[in-house]
């Protein structure tokens, strides 16, 4: 009731104050025209400043009673065709001679052509007649106002429009207080800020964002829209405390956009401000991680279309400063598995569908990144998985599924679960086969299996224990039951392996094992490999023992996708401590493993380093006798010793170390086999 009175009071004053102004402005138009007699130079002036100003103080009524309206509820906005860049260019025309009065230059920059929208095309003009009003405000005489229309190929159903000023930048705390009505900046020129409170009232009516990035080359207001707009109605300017309310992330949440298509960015960050107010956008790696180890947002998102998009989901999968970024690509489909297992969350295609990718976005943030266990139900009946997801889900561990053997196999290699619960009978292949490929993939074949059957008999359970089952449970089954068997399974898997906290990949008995079975049942098409990362110690001394461990981690994962790409079936991955690892393949594919993993390894881990440190190629720190020298970037050692020159684990070690002091002795990333030197790359920034 309030609101409507302070509505109504403003509409009765506006119309008082209108009245007087139409005669102080007609008479002023009079005099000006000469009707009244000729004028001196100095006159004319006098005249046309206080006509100026009558302009401006009619403007000024017009958005006080806009403000009233809107704080009470009772703005509209239509739902009419408007094709947005003719809009645009019909709004620059009006604006060109105020711009050129203070030498500016008003641009429609490389704007799309032919958007088309529903949408208050008066409104809309209003709006950006707002933001060309304080771009000529603020921008210095002989600069120049940049306005773009861009989409939509981020989202069949979003549009964007920016107006850039060269003007000086506005500090970082009052991006939001702009919007606020009466808080003028304290830039040079001063302002009520109306017009800016009113577009964004205008813009969101419209279910659309709108928000200011400020730096050394000026001021960009932005605002995105969606193709369709609401039904028409009246709005309230939503108070600090309701806008808190709406948005998905969390209070204070930030969300982190990474794309090098600065348009695209834009409108992707259009869509995330339905979520939080606190959007960044990067535009390279460096920037985005810069971001992300100092802002650490709840949400990324990635354009997969990007060249460098592999590294660095793979950095920020690892990275103790940002693993707990969810992470979610848009865009290039095509690379969708190697995206999803270089550590993307989800991905979306384009066009984006707005409501898909703000739900997609919360599911990530409200899940978290992969903490708990991780487990895969494989199973044909969608009900089924569905039970199994929930009763895991509140006990605490990260679930996907699948409903197939290939489903199954394509998604244990990109989410690469602790332990798969496997149905039985599915069509095609069933589930018995579907294990003997699991355990044959070097980067999966560890987890353990536990079977899901209605049935009981003996023979199926031995069958199922033959192709590598760690567990047998009979449908239907107790939830409760179902958690307390998963628990053991995993414990148990871990105790028998020996398994490194770090990596969850074998550790020293397991190794030893599998090298002593194959050298005993003469397996003479393997190759077992050694590999130890040079510098390490420094790099921990330099940047910390979580990041030291984070890289550890990041080797590990290194070594199973190239298995997993260039291996083939039997390969054996373990870790023995440390920065130490094996794996064991065939000697057809062992070098093109070595290359693999050394030219994977050294596109990554540069990453880890201050762009600062990267570029000069090394890193300054005390060694082991605490003497201050220079460390160069991280590399890898590999030595391959064939298991046909060794008859025992024992002198197959002592080879193996012979390798690895041949490729320690030279500089970068080397792989030596049998005594020969294969491959020689120096670390590069």
């Amino acid at each position: 009731d309030v609101a409507r009175r302070r509505s109504e009071f403003a509409q009765v004053m506006s119309h008082e104050l209108r009245t007087p102004l139409t005669s102080i402005a007609g008479a002023l138009d009079i005099v000006l025209s000469g009707y009244a007699g000729a004028l001196s130079d100095r006159q004319l002036r006098y005249v046309d400043m206080a006509r100026q100003a009558a302009t401006r103080m009619n403007q000024l009524v017009d958005q006080l009673l806009d403000l009233a309206r809107a704080q009470a509820g009772s703005i509209t906005v239509a739902a009419a065709p408007v094709q947005l860049d003719r809009l645009a260019r019909e709004v620059i025309d009006r604006y060109r001679g105020a711009a050129a009065s203070k030498q500016l230059t008003i641009v429609l920059g490389a704007s799309a052509e032919d958007i088309s929208i529903l949408g208050d095309p008066e409104r809309l003009s209003q709006v950006l007649g707002n933001l060309l009003t304080n771009a000529i405000r603020f921008a210095p005489s002989g600069g120049v106002i940049d306005v773009q229309v861009f989409g939509p190929p981020v989202s069949a159903d979003a549009v964007g429009v920016s107006v850039h000023n060269t003007g000086e930048a506005i500090p970082a705390e009052d991006h939001e207080r702009v919007f606020e009505p009466f808080s003028a900046s304290s830039r040079r020129v001063g302002g009520t800020a109306l017009g800016l409170s009113i577009s964004r009232t205008i813009i969101e009516a419209h279910g659309g964002r709108i928000w200011v990035e400020s730096g050394i080359t000026g001021t960009k207001f932005v605002f995105t829209l969606p193709v369709s707009a609401r039904e028409e109605k009246a709005v309230q300017i939503p108070s600090s405390l309701e806008a808190s309310r709406r948005r998905g992330l969390g209070e204070n949440a930030c969300a982190l956009v990474v794309d090098d298509d600065p348009r695209r960015a834009l409108l992707l960050k259009g869509l995330l401000m339905s979520l939080t107010d606190r959007v960044l956008v990067a535009h390279d790696v460096d920037a985005a991680l810069a971001i992300a180890r100092n802002e650490h947002p709840a949400l990324a998102v990635i354009a997969g279309a990007m060249a460098d998009a592999l590294p660095l989901l793979a950095i920020l999968e690892h990275d103790p400063d940002t693993h707990k970024t969810a992470v979610m690509v848009v865009g290039d489909a095509d690379r969708r598995a190697d995206l999803l297992a270089a550590g993307a969350d989800d991905l979306l295609d384009f066009p984006i569908q707005p409501a898909v990718f703000r739900d997609a976005c919360l599911r990530l943030v409200e899940s978290g990144r992969r903490e708990a266990p991780r487990v895969l139900v494989v199973d044909d009946d969608p009900s089924i998985r569905m039970i199994c997801r929930e009763v895991l889900e509140l006990g605490g561990y990260q679930v996907r599924d699948a409903g197939s053997a290939n489903a199954a196999l394509a998604e244990a290699r990109r989410f690469r679960p602790d332990m798969i619960l496997m149905d039985v009978l599915m069509p095609g292949i069933d589930g018995y086969k579907t294990a003997e490929m699991i355990r044959a993939d070097a980067g999966i074949g560890m987890a353990p299996i536990m079977f899901l059957s209605a049935r009981g008999d003996t023979a199926d359970k031995v069958r199922a224990f033959r192709s590598g089952a760690e567990d047998y449970m009979v449908k239907p089954f107790d939830a409760a039951e179902l958690l307390a068997r998963v628990a053991k399974a995993l414990d148990r898997q871990a105790r028998e392996l020996g398994a490194s906290p770090t990596t969850q990949l074998p550790g020293a008995d397991a190794i030893q094992g599998e090298i002593e079975r194959r050298l005993t049942s003469g397996d003479t098409s393997a190759v077992a490999c050694y590999l130890d990362l040079d510098n390490l110690k420094a790099f921990n001394d330099y940047y910390g023992y979580a990041k030291a461990n984070a890289v550890i981690r990041q080797t590990g994962d290194v070594i199973r996708h190239v298995i997993t790409k260039q291996g083939g079936p039997g390969d054996f991955i373990g870790h023995i401590a440390g920065d130490d690892f094996v794996f064991v393949t065939a000697a057809c594919n062992v070098d093109a493993v070595c290359k693999g993993i050394c030219e994977r390894f050294d596109q990554l881990i540069r990453l880890y380093y201050d762009p600062v440190d990267r570029a000069e190629g090394f890193i300054e720190t005390k060694d082991r006798f605490g003497v201050q020298r220079k460390f160069p970037i991280m590399s890898v050692s590999i030595a391959a010793i064939s298991l046909t020159r060794s008859k025992s684990y024992a002198s197959l070690a002592e080879l193996a170390a012979v390798g690895k002091r041949t490729a320690k002795s030279i500089p970068g990333s080397v792989y030596v086999r049998d005594g020969q030197t294969l491959l020689a790359q120096a670390a590069t920034g």
